[in-house]
């Protein structure tokens, strides 16, 4: 565990170079660590970003900044306030929803994975459109799961959080195996 002065410093610095980095308008890689994207990005593979928020729309993988942490995930919904835009997003292998983000905490758009010597565009036709049917597939399981709770509590009561992590884990599979056969067939490119 970090002690306290360090991560203020830590975030100064990261705070400072986004800030840099949003002046020069220009792309940047940025390595990512953890699974919450995968298949599609991987521990270790990097991503191209453009910072700022212009032209993002549902279904863009983003990075954004997340209690002094960089995070990228991919957009479900965007939504227009008198506070300008609000962001939902989520990790394509994670269950639950990020806490909705302004436009002032988005670092920018991922426009490519590198991974090892090999770089895959996302700013695609085609990746726009697979981008923008996984955040539609996710956004509807998760719709349909949210009735199926309120069912299963209307008509068994208690009787029936026995199977609710049968069931959690039946919608994770499912979901992972939907995507999974989507990436495959758009990826040409393996490890």
């Amino acid at each position: 565990m970090r002690n306290p002065v360090e991560k203020t410093m830590q975030d100064a610095v990261l705070g400072a170079m986004l800030n840099v980095w949003g002046q020069t308008k220009e792309q940047h890689y940025i390595s990512i660590t953890g699974r919450s994207m995968f298949p599609l990005i991987r521990e270790g593979d990097q991503v191209l970003v453009s910072h700022g928020c212009t032209g993002m729309r549902r279904g863009d993988v983003i990075v954004f900044r997340l209690r002094g942490t960089l995070i990228a995930h991919r957009v479900l919904s965007i939504f227009e306030s008198d506070a300008g835009s609000i962001f939902v997003t989520k990790g394509d292998n994670v269950s639950q929803f990020d806490p909705p983000l302004s436009d002032n905490e988005i670092v920018g758009r991922v426009l490519a994975v590198k991974r090892g010597n090999r770089c895959m565009p996302l700013d695609t036709a085609v990746w726009r459109m697979l981008g923008w049917f996984i955040a539609v597939s996710t956004l509807s399981l998760a719709k349909i799961c949210g009735c199926g709770r309120n069912l299963k509590q209307k008509w068994f009561g208690t009787y029936f959080i026995f199977l609710t992590p049968v069931l959690r884990r039946c919608e994770q599979v499912f979901s992972f195996f939907i995507r999974k056969i989507l990436v495959v067939i758009f990826c040409k490119w393996k490890s």
